[in-house]
């Protein structure tokens, strides 16, 4: 499309340029943060927005990473305008992108945004260009008169109508301003109304409404706020801004935020490293925007959505990257990986800083800072915005310290999930149960994934880019490390899509002492193949044991519970040694080695053998390509090595078990060392209860059923941890099931007389005054309870 610049077009187009020019002038390296401005009309507001959506007060063109930034908006906007439709055009504004495809309407107006954002951008090409402007006058023209106005009717994706295109549409109008002839703003601001009308509602039209949630109702709200201040419409912002608050409220089930740190979507999901990122994120630019004015969020429950920062999302950011085990799908995407969900969860955090006091802030930034400094594998500003590459530059030159990642375990009962922080090694645990299905796949995404909620363990020890590095389409999918799985194959979308359907097990949980945590699930595998076991973790700060028991299936068909698959990398040639032996069977062929103590990974760490099974071990060339577990991903195929280490327990088992320990980033050396002296001892492993003596003073359980575990006995189902001596000590208990009314702990051999921390618990000694009870009222459920026992 071409426009022949108006006088009126070119004037504003000059205007623009000088009140540009004097911003180029005279902006400040670093702009005052948004919490300290004091905004009181809209108006005011409109340009605060402007400001945040371009970046152009905290552009700094001496520097070259901004340039860079500059440089690759302006040759996207380029792009763009050459795809402009001559008027009064075809079936879109856009040559490529015909209106009768929903999905090209949004592609039309996040272009128009963008050439917007050049438009306004100090150091653009484009800054305050007349034929630009006019250009995308034109287009707002146009896309009004052929679809996106009042009289239209929906079609196709929902979201299109009502989120994708009004929050970029939005965002050009704030930036053009007056630009915008009050008869065309008046046109769009009906059409916005037409599609969102109620900022709690979806669907407005003849499909029926349904409750908007989550990070859907932020963007609608986000729409309407940025709608309601460019057209001055007090009443409606109000509304937007009241509607928020839903959204950051504690839930008990189904989709959000739980007391205990969980966060939900799709009713049964882990989402915190997605859908839960897209939330904060729009969440933390509205209050970064309104904090300060006369329309800042005020009301109290705020607070949570400022707990969710360190509750919810830092356990699950590791130098850098937001961890697989929360990122549902979006693990299936090319162009989604770890790293990226980490950067777009930072760039939150520092957005949300700004609405925050002084203290809060500093230690968000402090967080974001360790994150950043300790991310060796990839750089967060390539090809990153300009706002983004202002908040990251910000956080470089701010005097926040570097925050170490915190010791010890976080466990999530509402959404199954551990997270275990060692000595510079990280760990996570993808568990089921019948409140979180095995995984998530739909729109073609993910139709593989079935195998991860079957205990796939995720292990941060050494190699940063192991998981984005390619490894999801080159792994193999029913190989994962940690899980226990049929080798019946599995057909794609099994279990269905959207996480319809869940395991009906009623045991997953975990519980935590200190810096030690265990973990246990009963697994009910995938598919309908009648796989069960019983799995349980036990952290301390140099390794994770891991115990399977009660392994059996319905299928007739081989079981095996994989210790490790490791991604080597393209090269891949890491040494996999086996008590003291080189692995050398050629590539692609396994062996077995019966009677070892222990294996290593050059640069993943060592394993101790602490049962009595044979290990095999593979090394394999491994080729895949996105587009084999994601229909939109990219076809070209990709080769990876790797090192499989597992146990094979036969042909339709009945009770078969595994033990390990996993020694992350030890040596060789370490780890024969381990196997001989510091190898924990196993007191049981079996359909009752598994658990493990870790050292002299302290033992971990789960059990399944009443019983006795070393010292300790339960009258029922629990997660019990113990450490202490004869004298005081600390006993932590929680309820898997998240149903019982009472647990009773029994600790032998204990001279335990009262409990001096902790609430929720009585406790009553034999006689003879070396037989502990302590009966435990649970709580909330799921959640461990912690408490201090002396003589």
């Amino acid at each position: 499309m071409t426009h022949e610049p108006t006088r009126r077009h070119i004037l504003q187009g000059t205007a623009a340029l000088t009140l540009a020019g004097l911003l180029t002038a005279g902006f400040a390296p670093m702009a005052q943060a948004a919490e300290t401005a004091a905004p009181n009309d809209l108006d005011a507001l409109r340009e605060r927005w402007v400001d945040q959506i371009t970046g152009r007060k905290l552009i700094d063109l001496a520097d070259p990473v901004f340039t860079a930034a500059v440089a690759a908006q302006d040759r996207a906007v380029a792009k763009s305008a050459s795809l402009l439709a001559p008027r009064p055009g075809q079936l879109g504004v856009f040559t490529d992108a015909p209106f009768s495809a929903e999905a090209k309407i949004v592609t039309t107006y996040q272009r128009l945004a963008q050439m917007a954002t050049a438009w306004a951008t100090p150091g653009s090409k484009y800054l305050g260009d007349a034929t630009l402007l006019s250009q995308i006058i034109g287009a707002l023209e146009d896309g009004n008169t052929k679809v996106y106005n009042d009289a239209q009717p929906e079609y196709g994706n929902w979201w299109s109508w009502e989120i994708g295109t009004p929050k970029a549409l939005t965002d050009t109008l704030a930036i053009l301003g007056s630009n915008v002839s009050a008869e065309l703003l008046a046109k769009y601001c009906a059409a916005i109304d037409h599609f969102i009308p109620d900022p709690t509602m979806q669907y407005p039209d003849s499909r029926g409404k349904i409750l908007s949630e989550g990070a859907n109702r932020v963007d609608i709200c986000q729409a309407i706020i940025v709608r309601s201040i460019v057209g001055a419409d007090k009443a409606q912002l109000a509304a937007a801004i009241t509607a928020l608050s839903p959204v950051w409220q504690y839930v008990t089930s189904g989709n959000g935020f739980y007391a205990d740190g969980s966060f939900v979507q799709h009713t049964t999901i882990p989402y915190t490293g997605t859908y839960g990122v897209v939330l904060l994120g729009g969440l933390a630019k509205l209050f970064s925007l309104l904090g300060g004015s006369d329309h800042a969020v005020s009301d109290p429950t705020r607070s949570i959505l400022f707990d969710t920062v360190e509750d919810s999302f830092a356990p699950f950011l590791h130098d850098g990257l937001m961890m697989d085990s929360v990122r549902g799908r979006a693990i299936s995407r090319t162009q989604e990986r770890g790293f990226n969900d980490g950067t777009t969860t930072i760039e939150a955090i520092l957005w949300l800083a700004r609405a925050v006091d002084a203290a809060t802030a500093t230690r968000w930034r402090a967080l974001c800072k360790g994150a950043v400094t300790r991310n060796k594998y990839s750089n967060p500003l390539t090809g990153a915005s300009i706002p983004r590459t202002a908040l990251f530059k910000e956080l470089s030159a701010s005097t926040a310290p570097v925050a170490a990642e915190p010791l010890g375990h976080s466990f999530f009962p509402g959404m199954d999930r551990s997270v275990y922080r060692g000595r510079g090694w990280a760990f996570a645990l993808d568990l089921s149960s019948q409140r979180t299905t095995w995984y998530e796949c739909g729109n073609g995404e993910n139709n593989l994934g079935a195998q991860t909620g079957s205990g796939m363990a995720y292990l941060y020890a050494g190699d940063q880019g192991h998981f984005d590095d390619d490894f999801w389409p080159t792994a193999n999918l029913s190989r994962l490390p940690g899980i226990t799985a049929d080798t019946t194959p599995l057909p794609p979308k099994v279990e269905g899509e959207w996480g319809g359907r869940t395991p009906q097990n009623d045991w997953t949980g975990g519980v935590t002492l200190d810096e030690t945590g265990a973990v246990g699930m009963h697994l009910i595998g995938p598919g309908g193949t009648g796989l069960q076991a019983r799995k349980a973790w036990f952290y301390t700060q140099d390794m994770v044991v891991a115990l399977g028991a009660d392994i059996h299936t319905a299928s007739g068909a081989a079981v095996e519970s994989v210790m490790e698959h490791r991604n080597l990398g393209a090269n891949g040639g890491q040494p996999i040694t086996v008590a003291g032996n080189l692995h050398t069977a050629a590539t692609g062929t396994p062996a077995r080695y019966s009677h070892a103590k222990w294996a290593h990974v050059e640069g993943t760490g060592g394993y101790l053998l602490l049962g009595k099974e044979e290990l095999t071990v593979l090394r394999e060339q491994r080729t895949g390509a996105w587009k084999d577990i994601n229909t939109g991903g990219t076809p070209a195929v990709v080769a990876r090595q790797y090192a499989t280490l597992l146990f094979e327990h036969g042909v339709a088992p009945e009770a078969a078990c595994y033990a390990y320990a996993l020694l992350p980033g030890a040596s060789a050396k370490q780890t024969e060392k381990a196997s001989r002296k510091d190898a924990p001892r196993v007191l049981r492993n079996d359909a009752v209860g598994q658990g493990v003596e870790l050292g002299k003073k302290a033992v971990a359980a789960v059990f399944w059923q009443a019983g006795t575990v070393g010292s300790i006995s339960t009258d029922k189902a629990a997660c019990v941890q113990w450490e202490g001596n004869p004298g005081q000590g600390k006993l932590a208990i929680s309820d898997p099931t998240q149903a019982a009314e009472s647990i009773t702990v029994t600790l032998k051999g204990l001279k335990y007389r009262r409990i001096t921390s902790g609430t929720g618990a009585t406790l009553s000694s034999d006689r003879h005054g070396n037989t502990v009870i302590v009966v435990y009222t649970a709580g909330l459920a799921g959640r461990p309870a912690t408490f201090k026992l002396r003589r």
